[in-house]
């Protein structure tokens, strides 16, 4: 294999035994050129067989390399892997999604070596455990313009979807970007590093990805309600650290794309709190938290386009969110609440 290969592909891994194969499989049975990419997989301490498969594939597999981590979350299996890349390009791939063979390899043989910019986005659509697919999301990307991440995002938010680009490896080594280890929104504060310091960012109008939809919602939504609330503490971390981040950056453009994102994040959170079962008095911490950080009320409802104005309006007190909370599965509100806390703002 060269000892620069195009793209290197890092793939944090726990407790996932059902899906290595489907998943190492639409990569390595592509006819893509072998010597172009590399697999960097990271165990994080699984208790079933993960490691064991992932190491009997490598046998097998010359361009692929298997590490571990201790318990280092996804992001601290992220930042061993990129210790490790020699790619021009980062690709991050979830064990439990797979790719689209055929695209693949056409990006890997005849498109990635004509593109330089630092992010490059590409087309992916969501997998029920059925096999049927849908779009992930109903966002128009503009494709084949070339444009700064700060530009993109005063468009609109970024998809914090880890999966959803190529990241040049130089770039992040510049800008010193990696992931928070042991959070679990570790991929929404890299995200939005990212393209507020990218100069150049374009999307390529091509099907790389299938996200697994099913299985996702059970990493997000495991019952046990200590989980629960980790997970809106660590969302309030990246928040607070997304804030801290903006007053530094000196960039007006990049600072006003940044708010935006913010006000999305913040969004979603409120939604999370009104669809799940969160006692009142935590309910009522994260709200007061948030607004300490100037975030609740939600801002500029007349900003970001109709459904996130109506959010805001919708949402605009503590008392607001509780009367959703209440009521958003009775009939009489249902079909409104299908459609204002969908999981895009």
């Amino acid at each position: 294999m060269k000892s620069n290969p195009e793209i290197s592909i890092i793939i944090p891994s726990y407790n996932a035994a059902p899906y290595i194969n489907r998943c190492l499989e639409s990569i390595v049975d592509s006819e893509a050129d072998k010597e172009r990419y590399e697999i960097i997989a990271v165990d994080d301490s699984s208790t079933d067989n993960t490691l064991d498969l992932l190491k009997s594939f490598a046998e097998k597999t010359p361009q692929m390399k298997v590490y571990t981590r201790h318990k280092a979350g996804p992001g601290g299996a992220r930042n061993l892997g990129l210790n490790y890349a020699k790619g021009r390009y980062v690709m991050f791939v979830d064990i439990d999604d797979h790719i689209d063979s055929k695209n693949f390899a056409h990006l890997i043989n005849k498109l990635i070596p004509l593109y330089n910019q630092d992010i490059l986005g590409f087309d992916y659509l969501k997998c029920d455990e059925n096999g049927n697919v849908s779009p992930y999301n109903d966002k128009l990307f503009p494709y084949c313009r070339e444009m700064s991440g700060a530009e993109y995002m005063n468009m609109q938010a970024p998809e914090s979807v880890l999966w959803g680009y190529l990241f040049r490896r130089k770039f992040l080594i510049e800008q010193e970007i990696k992931f928070r280890e042991k959070n679990i929104h570790c991929h929404e504060e890299f995200i939005a590093r990212a393209f507020c310091l990218a100069q150049s960012v374009e999307f390529i109008p091509t099907l790389i990805y299938y996200f697994h939809d099913s299985i996702k919602g059970s990493l997000t939504n495991k019952p046990d309600e200590e989980h629960q609330k980790r997970f809106v503490m660590h969302w309030l971390t990246v928040i607070e650290e997304l804030q801290k981040f903006g007053f530094m950056l000196g960039d007006p453009l990049s600072e006003v794309g940044l708010e935006r994102k913010l006000d999305y994040t913040s969004a979603s959170l409120v939604k999370r709190l009104i669809m799940h079962e969160y006692d009142d008095g935590f309910v009522s911490d994260t709200l007061k938290k948030l607004e300490l950080l100037g975030l609740f009320p939600l801002r500029r409802e007349n900003e970001y386009g109709m459904r996130y104005g109506i959010l805001s309006k919708v949402m605009n007190s503590e008392n607001r969110v509780f009367w959703w909370k209440r009521n958003i599965y009775s009939p009489l509100v249902s079909s409104a609440a299908a459609y204002m806390f969908r999981e895009t703002p």
